[in-house]
């Protein structure tokens, strides 16, 4: 955030389960942005959680948000500068759009959208009403990968060509009305975990040359896809999967092989050629907090969302997780979906 400008920006919170929770306790740490509402069709539970919150923070009931179970209702009643959009996948486009409409800036949890068709509905109202859009691509600010990132782009370990990137889980059973567990609302496997690795590589790398992948849809509790992306003289793949095991502990891991070296994230060790890497900026133990999800990470979650309020405050065009690039992810995201082998 800049220091030339005071004002501070007034937002509201859309959807406050796990990981409107995780933004809402990411506001602590963001000066000079306040949450003025919240809105959550459990509005009993949004209430609940955040009086525990103030409680935990000792914060005066007069600075407590609104809650509300209608987002027409909180958009008749607010006049925020930004929203901040963490409710389910399918809701994503049609609360995107209307908060556009209003002239509201909108921070969006990923994916952006379920499908092409509602990607350039967003686009066309964000390009329409001169506000912004980004979609909450959290793992582009995760320190490992940033430190991927940078070691592709300086070329210090030679040309890339091997990267395998793997995203392990178990099945999500406590979704609100089970609907993460609905392909049709969640985008299934794909396009709510896999879509977190997808859309690294294809803003580091572009759209591949070719790309194929077997799906498994959920049965049994159990799915998986695995992707294959060709690029020049590089090949990716990215493995998502849910598996029927309650207790299998989520994993995040890559490995990438260059000419002259490789680097290798597993359990949160960052390797490179042998030696273990300092990530500087990644949050020490002590700064870890519990966010409310099954994910421990550094501070990328305040990171991204300070980003876009940056952007806002001093009407900056949102570059790093581009409105264009999240709708060339779920493009290429539905596409190989769509034309994976069914196993």
């Amino acid at each position: 955030m800049t220091e030339n400008n005071e004002k501070t920006l007034k937002v509201a919170l859309i959807g406050i389960g796990r990981m409107g929770y995780c933004h809402y306790c990411c506001y602590d740490d963001i000066p000079g942005a306040e949450i003025i509402a919240v809105c959550d069709v459990r509005a009993d539970m949004a209430k609940e959680k955040i009086e525990k919150h103030a409680a935990e923070k000792s914060v005066s009931s007069a600075a407590v948000p609104r809650v509300y179970a209608n987002i027409d209702e909180l958009l008749q009643n607010e006049t925020p500068d930004a929203v901040d959009i963490c409710t389910p996948s399918y809701m994503h486009a049609d609360m995107a759009v209307k908060c556009l409409e209003k002239g509201i800036n909108v921070l969006c949890e990923k994916p952006m959208t379920l499908c092409e068709a509602d990607a350039a509905r967003v686009l066309a109202a964000e390009k329409k009403s001169g506000k912004k859009f980004m979609a909450a691509h959290v793992v582009r600010y995760m320190a490992p990968y940033v430190y991927l990132k940078k070691a592709v782009e300086s070329g210090r370990n030679g040309k890339l060509l091997r990267l395998d990137m793997k995203r392990l889980s178990a099945i999500p059973r406590w979704s609100w009305e089970d609907w993460m567990r609905n392909e049709k609302l969640s985008g299934g496997v794909g396009l709510d975990l896999s879509v977190h690795d997808l859309d690294f590589v294809f803003s580091l790398l572009g759209a591949p040359k070719s790309m194929n992948a077997v799906y498994r849809p959920i049965r049994n509790n159990s799915t998986y896809i695995l992707s294959t992306l060709q690029y020049d003289g590089i090949t990716v793949t990215c493995e998502g999967t849910w598996y029927n095991a309650e207790t299998f502990p989520f994993r995040s891991d890559y490995l990438a092989v260059f000419e002259n070296g490789y680097i290798r994230s597993e359990a949160g060790t960052i390797t490179e050629n042998g030696a273990v890497a300092e990530l500087s900026d990644a949050a020490s133990a002590e700064e870890k907090k519990d966010l409310g999800i099954n994910i421990s990470g550094d501070n990328a979650y305040t990171e991204e969302i300070a980003y876009f309020l940056n952007c806002v405050r001093n009407n900056l065009p949102v570059t790093y997780v581009t409105p264009e690039s999240s709708a060339q992810t779920v493009r290429l995201t539905e596409e190989l979906i769509k034309n994976a082998k069914i196993v």
